[in-house]
């Protein structure tokens, strides 16, 4: 199975070359490594330069964007410009261990209906005593429509060495198959597919295409062998004021695009609410971010028209992927977390 590994670049040169060298120790055979860097302006295009000199285990190409086009667009422009059965999601801030590929190749190759396979994700840096943390072992959707990393924050004690079905996969580090990514793709005007919703343009877009691939009956999967360290905010400021404001509203439409009515419906007083907590601690904390967060609104009815299409296309009622998946939201660790921010106790972090 050909895996294209597509990693976008944004003001990145201290972790490229670490970035790159990962992939490059894959024992995967047959995985070349596509770098989209998006108008870099800190010296990334200098190390990219040096990066494709060097002799390589794995083929290296670099595609250059004039400008910025996000995490949505840079991944949308990989996949373009490559063929392959599957496609590993890397971002900069990554360590693979070198048989993560091969390890999640394994599963795609063993059950068809899997689009998409979540590595054990562990933070970079560990617990004061030296117990790995965890990052991630996949998305989980909650009654509030809040989403959140399965484990994130814990310590790495043994409680997801199973694996199994989740929701979704992080797109700090998963793997795709490259059907299922064509598949549940928006169908543009001039013929061409977008993958990743560049409406969004970073955060949140990974939790949309989770949503969309469970519509159409694809399945995601947990492989706690497949290893791999996740900086998290090693790419720079977290909270910043744009972080924030797509944070805020890409959350609303995710929810917009691809929740089942009625279960939204039952839901909306717990949205409304987490959504209100959130706009206060926007206000308090970064006030900058609030006028454009609440700008992103006017997404909203481009939402509404990528929702008709993909209902029309769902191949698993909206209803039953939120039976399916919807766990009950936990108020008490949420607000005392959402009470840190707030009063500045805590920088936070954002989605991905």
């Amino acid at each position: 199975m050909k895996v294209v590994a597509l990693v976008v670049n944004w003001n990145s040169a201290g972790q490229l070359a670490g970035c790159v060298a990962g992939l490059d120790a894959q024992d995967h055979p047959d995985l070349e490594v596509v770098v989209v860097d998006n108008a870099s302006s800190d010296g990334s295009d200098a190390v990219l330069v040096e990066l494709e000199r060097r002799p390589r285990n794995h083929p290296l190409r670099v595609l250059r964007n004039a400008t910025n086009r996000g995490f949505a667009g840079g991944i949308n422009d990989g996949l373009a410009a490559t063929d392959g059965e599957a496609v590993l999601f890397c971002n900069v801030d990554v360590d693979l261990a070198p048989d993560l590929v091969s390890r999640c190749v394994a599963v795609l190759v063993a059950d068809q209906s899997v689009g998409s396979v979540q590595p054990k994700l562990l933070r970079t840096v560990p617990a004061p005593d030296g117990q790995p943390v965890v990052d991630t072992t996949g998305h989980v959707l909650t009654s509030a429509r809040l989403f959140r990393n399965r484990g994130e924050g814990e310590r790495d004690e043994g409680r997801y060495e199973q694996p199994g079905e989740v929701f979704g996969v992080s797109g700090a580090l998963a793997l795709h198959r490259r059907a299922m990514l064509d598949d549940v793709a928006w169908q543009r005007a001039d013929g061409t597919r977008e993958v990743l919703t560049e409406d969004l343009f970073a955060y949140f877009d990974d939790v949309e295409l989770d949503w969309r691939a469970r519509l159409l009956g694809w399945r995601a999967w947990y492989e706690p062998s497949a290893v791999g360290r996740h900086e998290r905010g090693g790419s720079g400021v977290r909270r910043t004021p744009t972080v924030e404001a797509l944070n805020w509203g890409n959350r609303l439409v995710t929810i917009a695009t691809c929740d089942d009515g009625r279960a939204l419906l039952r839901a909306t007083p717990l949205v409304a609410a987490t959504t209100l907590l959130k706009t206060v601690e926007l206000a308090v904390t970064v006030p900058s971010a609030l006028v454009p967060a609440v700008r992103r609104l006017t997404l909203l009815p481009a939402a509404g028209r990528r929702r008709r299409e993909l209902l029309a296309r769902a191949r698993v009622p909206p209803g039953a992927v939120v039976v399916r998946w919807v766990e009950p939201f936990r108020w008490r660790p949420w607000i005392a977390t959402w009470w840190q921010r707030a009063t500045r106790r805590s920088l936070g972090v954002a989605r991905r």
